[in-house]
């Protein structure tokens, strides 16, 4: 395929010195992330929090982390989260095949390299600006953008669009340079996070920027636009049919008011440049500044024939599509019809498209400003060298700024891809029975799932609403404690600070995670009380056997497992948003003499760097008989509604949730006898991502709970006949069965499964 990509494109006499300029720009942008080998950084939000430790979790596939198994907390496979979830990209290949720091390191690396080498063509081709001014294209392009694995190809591949789609639909074999086209993007993005907007934006590029007549280039475009929608439609397809029973469902659209923030879309970026103040003030204002000084240059210039008139109708075009796509009122009026069909469309992030484009906009627009402001004052050397002065200031500050802000959070207080290295998780891992574990922060969830845990905490984008339910439920404790929780989960409104499933949102902040009357120096001694924060038995419900922390913890129940040498001696508080450590930070190991002080970052980096060569490592604590994932119960208790099911659930004995369950009446489910039913072992023959083969043994009637999430698409058979799973403890489901010796299938079969033998052979 890469051989026809050469062929028809003719790349091999470009590959000179905007080949060199590109890997220059790659080189600067992204070499923090794989010239220091082991030592690397990985940003966290958006990356090291999310993507990476879930293509890494895919490697597992003895564990259910494969991308056909419910992924995080037993919910929905990977091919339903939306966002980076890209079913076949590029991305599993590099961490299953490389170390984690150099997988990111290339992946950096090769993004900032396709934007500005495609930038530089798209500028020099369909904008006919000079080499010089070419580049400056492609800078300003790396300088507004902040790659990090979770963007895939999506965000810097919007100039390879741009140009692979101008070189197909001229000349001749148009429709069949431009399924090839669709087809190599398809490998680069995922339908939820770029499609419909990309194709959008390469609409409107067409049309006013390269004004040509929609009859020239209406049909290839439709072969495009229908390749790429075909080849990307899994993971569409997999959410809009398990959209409806997810937790977005009953969520508010994003509000809208009458002031600049409330009308347009304005920020870039956000998992960076929104966590600084001093970049989201240049980043929001700055290129709005520049492109009204632009318009009225350009409003000059158009009197004036020649080259600057050709660039004044440029950036007009440039600064129509820039503005069109930020009117948030649009887009949020759209949404708004659109949930009418698909109600759980109201919690998508329409700003989202608006991101993806925009920083190839800004780069243009910001290009033509300077351009036009060149010509028109090229014989002011005074005005020419300011330009110079200031555009070289401003790609080096949105160069330099970002590794500065993050050298310390990432450089001296995050572990790198030591994350997913915990020799004792490792040896968690190799036991030899089905479990699963949660993390209690600031110990992200991630860290677990990367090594091959099963998790009953995470992100999700898309998970069922049930687990939602359970999950809210069993942090009652913590939101008794500290109302304000009630607010970042979403309790009362419905729609939640983040897509995560946490145990709370902190340790050590009053109001969010501090017990009242809790000590943290005593606590860091003695252990945090994990018993008075969460429902324990709840997570003995869900198959929870052990507690994964960086700190020490204590509760009933809640016993020491593995024990670390070097223990904390300061209560670090990371967001739980980007795990970046927030509030006063740990006093170094040595605070360097006043007149070296300069030093002292580095020295703390040096410090933290021979730590961390030594690895990582976490408390685990055993929670104390947690109940296996397949059991045999002795009642089955009927509820009235749910609100009935999740009281019961809470206020229920451990022995109770043992030896009984409970089924909603809702859920048109008569047992055939609710006591008195045959207790005995389930042996597990088989446990694979979408396959579980068990085998019982029972003297009566007896009922099998299955602590796996709900989810309608599982089917059971009983000896080789269908059965009817019922949804049992609010979030799991269980069967009926006769008595005597019996071999349970079940299987995971959503209406997509036709595509997984396609897909597995393209992952193999």
């Amino acid at each position: 395929m890469l051989s026809a990509f050469i062929k028809y494109f003719k790349l091999y006499p470009h590959f000179n010195r905007d080949l060199l300029f590109s890997t220059l720009i790659a080189f600067l942008f992204s070499f923090e992330s794989w010239l220091l080998g082991p030592l690397s950084w990985m940003y966290g939000y958006g990356s090291g929090l999310e993507t990476i430790p879930a293509l890494k979790a895919l490697s597992f596939e003895d564990r259910n982390l494969s991308l056909w198994s419910p992924f995080v907390a037993g919910g929905l496979d990977r091919l339903a989260f939306w966002g980076n979830a890209n079913p076949y990209g590029p991305e599993y290949f590099l961490f299953k095949f490389l170390p984690a720091w150099l997988a990111n390191g290339m992946h950096r690396f090769l993004q900032y390299f396709v934007a500005s080498y495609f930038a530089i063509k798209v500028a020099k081709e369909q904008l006919k600006l000079e080499e010089s001014w070419a580049f400056l294209v492609a800078l300003l392009f790396a300088s507004f953008s902040f790659y990090t694995v979770g963007a895939l190809f999506t965000l810097p591949g919007i100039p390879l669009i741009l140009w692979l789609l101008d070189h197909s639909i001229h000349g001749t074999k148009k429709y069949f340079k431009c399924f090839l086209s669709a087809l190599l993007i398809s490998f680069t993005t995922t339908f939820t996070f770029g499609v419909p907007y990309i194709l959008f934006f390469c609409f409107l590029w067409f049309l006013i920027i390269r004004r040509i007549k929609i009859s020239h280039f209406f049909w290839p475009f439709l072969v495009f636009t229908c390749v790429l929608c075909i080849f990307t439609a899994p993971q569409l397809l997999a959410i809009s049919i398990n959209g409806s029973q997810s937790h977005r469902v009953g969520w508010d659209i994003e509000s809208l008011s009458f002031s600049v923030d409330g009308l347009f879309y304005r920020q870039l970026q956000f998992d960076l440049f929104g966590q600084s103040n001093f970049l989201t003030l240049l980043t929001m204002n700055l290129p709005v500044l520049i492109f009204m000084v632009g318009m009225v240059l350009s409003f000059y210039s158009m009197k004036i024939c020649g080259e600057s008139k050709r660039v004044s109708i440029n950036f007009f075009g440039v600064s129509a599509i820039f503005f069109l796509l930020s009117q948030k009122w649009a887009w949020i009026s759209l949404q708004l019809i659109l949930s009418n069909l698909l109600p759980f469309i109201k919690g998508v992030y329409m700003g989202r498209f608006f991101q993806i484009p925009a920083p190839f906009l800004i780069a243009c627009g910001l290009t033509l400003s300077f351009r036009l402001a060149w010509l028109l004052w090229k014989k002011i050397l005074l005005a020419k060298f300011l330009i110079v002065i200031f555009t070289v200031s401003l790609a080096l500050v949105l160069l330099i700024t970002p590794k500065i802000h993050l050298f310390y959070d990432l450089g001296v207080h995050d572990w790198g891809e030591k994350n997913y290295q915990i020799k004792a998780l490792d040896e968690l891992r190799e036991i030899p029975d089905i479990f699963r574990v949660a993390s209690v922060l600031p110990l992200q969830p991630a860290y677990a799932y990367a090594q091959g845990l099963e998790t009953v905490d995470g992100w999700a984008n898309l998970y069922p609403s049930v687990y939602r339910d359970l999950w809210l439920k069993m942090l009652t404790p913590t939101f008794n404690i500290n109302p304000y929780n009630k607010k970042i989960f979403g309790v009362d409104t419905g729609k939640a600070e983040d897509n995560f499933i946490f145990l709370g949102s902190d340790l050590f902040s009053p109001g969010l995670g501090l017990l009242p009357n809790e000590k943290i120096e005593v606590a860091l001694k003695e252990g945090f009380n994990v018993e008075n924060r969460y429902n324990l038995n709840l997570l003995r419900l869900l198959n929870v056997r052990f507690l994964l922390s960086s700190y020490p913890l204590q509760g009933e129940g809640v016993k020491l497992y593995h024990d670390i040498s070097n223990k904390p001696t300061w209560a670090e508080n990371r967001s739980r948003n980007t795990g970046l450590v927030v509030g006063e930070r740990q006093p170094p190991e040595m605070r360097l003499p006043q007149n070296i002080s300069f030093f002292q970052p580095f020295w703390d980096y040096y410090q933290f760097n021979k730590k961390k060569l030594k690895g990582k490592d976490i408390y685990i604590y055993e929670l104390e008989n947690s109940l296996p994932r397949f059991r045999l119960v002795e009642s089955i208790k009927l509820t009235s509604d749910k609100a009935d099911t999740l009281n019961r659930l809470y206020s229920m004995s451990l022995e109770e949730l043992r030896k009984s369950v409970i089924i909603q009446k809702s859920d048109t489910f008569t047992p055939k006898k609710s006591n008195n039913l045959s207790s005995g072992k389930v042996i597990v023959m088989k446990y694979s991502p979408d396959e579980i083969i068990l085998a019982t043994n029972a003297e009566y009637d007896s009922f099998l709970v299955i602590a796996n999430t709900w989810n309608p698409y599982w089917i059971a058979e009983v000896d080789n006949y269908k059965t009817r799973l019922v949804r049992v403890n609010h979030a799991q489901f269980g069967l009926e069965l006769s008595p005597g010796k019996h071999t349970i299938v079940l299987k995971y079969m959503p209406p997509y499964s036709f595509l997984k033998k396609p897909i597995d052979w393209l992952a193999r």
